[in-house]
């Protein structure tokens, strides 16, 4: 036979090893087994992929110990006020008012510090507008996308924050779907959001757990405005609820008469074995 005819013998021969080898290598990938044996890098199968850890879970609490998240709010006007909270050196959460002259550096120095730092969005209350809610508030009469938008500009204001709590706003926080256009963008960012229960009414709580983002729920409010002897009553009460229920939230009025109370409160609460914990912790 000529040379020329074994050359293309030859060459016929190849092609057809090579296509062999190719249909095998790819029927391998599919799922089917090699006729020779081999794994061609055969991916593994999804069944055997290890799942991808989901976000974990709040600690649980230890047995027998009561577990208390304390929020103050109202910074960011004052910077003697924050001086006098991070004295307290225990795991509080700030709320920092956007728009305020001192808002952004109160909330870094705050981050800084270890304490956890909520955005207070200002929103429409009862009686509004003689009840202002301050700069930038939220309001019923806004669009669903307005609402949006403001709230993701109080956010990006303080790239620090871990979540969100409301100032004022007993009557937004009634409305299902304006509260539900707040969280939006709350939930994009994973971030925690603190009802602090302005209405008892408030949806606000309900919405977020049904859209996947972490809530806390306020048990017991401790406002200045009430006087001492009510201010008094209210952290006594605080313990009693950890006490009974295990945790609580306690919300208390940024004011130099409440930060003093807390300095006398807070060993107390220790010595009956309540720990301050912080927000983020009792979030569900």
């Amino acid at each position: 036979m000529p040379a020329r005819a074994w050359a293309v013998c030859l060459g016929l021969i190849a092609l057809l090893f090579v296509a062999v080898v190719g249909l095998d290598a790819w029927q391998t990938r599919q799922g089917e087994s090699s006729l020779f044996g081999l794994s061609w890098g055969r991916p593994e199968r999804a069944a055997s992929r290890p799942a991808r850890p989901s976000p974990a879970p709040p600690p649980p609490a230890e047995p027998g110990i009561a577990r208390m998240a304390l929020v103050i709010e109202g910074f960011g006007a004052r910077q003697d006020l924050y001086d006098q909270a991070a004295s307290l050196d225990r795991p509080l959460a700030l709320a920092v008012l956007p728009e305020l002259p001192l808002s952004e550096r109160i909330a870094r120095d705050a981050a800084r510090a270890g304490l956890e730092v909520l955005v207070e969005v200002p929103m429409e209350p009862y009686r509004y507008p003689e009840m202002d809610p301050g700069p930038g508030a939220v309001l019923l009469s806004m669009s669903r996308d307005e609402v949006i938008v403001a709230t993701t500009r109080h956010l990006a204001t303080m790239p620090g924050a871990m979540g969100v709590i409301g100032h004022m706003g007993s009557r937004f926080t009634e409305d299902r779907e304006h509260m539900r256009a707040l969280l939006e963008p709350v939930r994009a960012r994973g971030l925690v959001f603190v009802d602090g229960m302005a209405s008892n009414l408030s949806v606000a709580d309900d919405v977020a757990r049904a859209l996947g983002v972490r809530s806390a729920r306020r048990q017991v409010r401790v406002d200045a405005g009430r006087g001492e002897a009510a201010a008094r009553e209210a952290l006594e009460e605080a313990a009693r609820v950890a006490e009974r229920r295990g945790e609580a939230v306690v919300v208390v009025g940024g004011h130099p008469l409440t930060i003093r109370l807390l300095k006398e409160y807070i060993p107390r609460w220790e010595g009956r074995g309540i720990r301050l914990v912080p927000v983020s912790r009792l979030a569900r």
